[in-house]
């Protein structure tokens, strides 16, 4: 893990800054706003009613120029009249017929994840419209007093289920160390995964990239969205849509005032999908043009993540970083047992203290690690991509080599077919790397191998 951490601080050195932390320069501001809306009301009400009022209300101006009353309910925002605020709020009938004016006014509403209800700019205070959904709210924050937090069991039989699918069989005998040693990439990418899940759910930072799910029906892409992702998330938070919602001028509208974006059943290779979705997710405005409203910029703060139930969901150049690709995830066994793993067995663990034990752990990851710059580019990454004649596709090799063990072996064919470049390109990238004709240990196979190690067909490249 310290080297995948030294790995991404290098790798965020040499990328273009981005502002990962939206509305960074707002400070805390219930301190403020407790104290303001005490004064202005003038011992009018207890400090009880200050609070309720400070978590439920707030002044902005309308399109005429009129300070209106903005009640949060919970579920919504609405436009609220004093009579209801004293009514459902305060409890009683104010003596002041225009008491409401004392309440806290705001130029503008700000929707910053993972932030406190009021911020601040000096003197400004600013109402963050972003609810924390009951459970988050729950989970108790990590400090070091509390130690390492290990990975709930559970937690990894289902990452391990989910991607490793068919090849759940050949590890769940197999100690933690030589699955890592057989299965670099698949571990990888689950620290990686685990990265953009805890940064997405528990921090104020934006991940300027995305998770590419790819699997067959029912291999638990749905559970992981419906009972892992919504419920931390909250409803309010959250928005499921497809490839075709965010197409044309009022794509946008779906996605305001949401930390989380699901994209469900993606299946578009054109370029009109591919081109917005790269830009939602990672530029840091969001240009707004909702239906018979005039148009404005917002702050893009979502997180996104893409499902897909085709092998190629997209069409992206071999350059790109935006997206974490993962394993096509295949049935262990058949639908009906990974059906019975999932809904028998993970999903009734949440609710004997798997959401607090999973929480805790996440908070403590997103306290621990640094957040990725960019998308680490997986060897599934290349089974979708599109062939750029004018990407080093030698460099690619040369450096996907680099990062594996040196006890593997390799076929220039199946090295080749994986990176869908020519067999003359992949020897000469063998050969550069050190790598000379000869047998696995053990063998009559002919591999391309290090001297002096075993040489083990790589797992990616077995038949």
């Amino acid at each position: 893990m310290l080297i995948i951490t030294q790995l991404n601080r290098a790798v965020r050195l040499m990328t273009p800054s981005f502002n990962t932390r939206p509305y960074e320069h707002l400070k805390d501001g219930n301190k403020l706003a407790f104290e303001r809306l005490k004064r202005q009301l003038g011992g009018k009400v207890t400090d009880e009613v200050v609070r309720k009022l400070m978590a439920q209300t707030f002044l902005q101006s309308n399109a005429n120029s009129q300070a209106v009353i903005r009640r949060d309910t919970g579920e919504r925002f609405v436009t609220a009249t004093a009579a209801e605020v004293e009514q459902s709020v305060i409890g009683r009938k104010m003596n002041n017929s225009r008491w409401h004016e004392d309440l806290l006014a705001v130029p503008h509403p700000v929707y910053a994840p993972n932030r406190p209800i009021w911020l601040r700019n000096g003197d400004t205070l600013f109402r963050n419209t972003w609810r924390q959904s009951p459970l988050s709210a729950s989970i108790p924050n990590w400090n070091e007093a509390k130690g390492d937090v290990a990975r709930p069991m559970q937690w990894e039989a289902f990452l391990f289920r989910l991607f490793y699918g068919e090849l759940w069989n050949d590890i769940r005998d197999k100690d933690a160390d030589k699955i890592k040693r057989e299965y670099p990439d698949h571990i990888r990418f689950i620290h990686e995964f685990e990265l953009w899940l805890a940064f997405s759910l528990f921090s104020d930072e934006r991940p300027r990239w995305a998770p590419v799910l790819r699997g067959d029906y029912g291999t638990g892409k749905g559970t992981l969205e419906a009972h892992v992702i919504q419920p931390f998330v909250g409803s309010t938070n959250f928005a499921k849509v497809m490839a075709k919602n965010v197409k044309g001028d009022h794509g946008a509208q779906f996605l305001v005032e949401k930390c989380m974006v699901v994209f469900d059943e993606v299946n578009d290779r054109g370029h009109v999908f591919y081109d917005t979705l790269k830009n939602l997710t990672t530029e840091d405005q969001l240009a707004v043009n909702p239906k018979h409203l005039a148009p404005y910029v917002d702050h893009a703060v979502f997180s996104t993540l893409i499902l897909s139930n085709e092998e190629a969901p997209m069409a992206w150049p071999e350059a790109e970083r935006r997206w974490l690709v993962s394993p096509y995830m295949r049935h262990e066994d058949s639908q009906e047992e990974t059906a019975a793993f999932l809904h028998d067995w993970f999903v009734p663990w949440f609710q004997k203290g798997g959401y607090k034990e999973l929480g805790l752990f996440l908070k403590y990851l997103a306290a621990t690690q640094e957040l990725p710059a960019v998308a680490w580019k997986s060897p599934w990454f290349f089974e979708a991509s599109k062939v750029d004649r004018t990407e080093d596709q030698k460099a690619v090799i040369l450096s996907w080599l680099d990062s594996q063990d040196d006890m593997h072996g390799y076929t220039p064919t199946a090295l080749a077919e994986m990176f869908k470049v020519k067999v003359n390109l992949a020897k000469q990238c063998l050969e550069e790397r050190g790598y000379g004709r000869g047998k696995a240990k053990g063998t009559n196979i002919n591999v391309y191998k290090k001297k002096g190690e075993v040489g083990n067909l790589h797992p990616l490249l077995t038949p």
